[in-house]
């Protein structure tokens, strides 16, 4: 089974931008992160899917300038299971 990861309510989250990274404040927890790419955009193409890795590094690769393949889903995993542990992303069956 492929594991997808659901991001919190947009209502849940508070963004805002600080030079090349982004402040997120997560209301359920009360806890403030800071964000470096790629987080911010994985979640922002999550909407609000469950998605796998390979389903998000496709829509990325439409978005923006990366080329598709292995190492950008292995990239991309990481930072799932990283968001997920914070709980800003809960992983759902697929």
């Amino acid at each position: 089974m492929i594991q997808k990861y659901r991001a919190a309510p947009k209502d849940d989250l508070i963004w805002h931008g600080l030079d090349s990274m982004m402040l997120l404040f997560h209301r359920p927890s009360g806890i403030a992160h800071i964000l470096a790419d790629p987080a911010p955009a994985i979640m922002e193409v999550m909407e609000d899917a469950p998605l796998a890795a390979a389903e998000i590094a496709s829509r990325l690769t439409v978005l923006f300038d990366v080329e598709a393949g292995a190492d950008l889903e292995d990239i991309i995993f990481a930072r799932l299971e990283e968001l997920s542990a914070l709980g800003l992303l809960t992983r759902v069956s697929g």
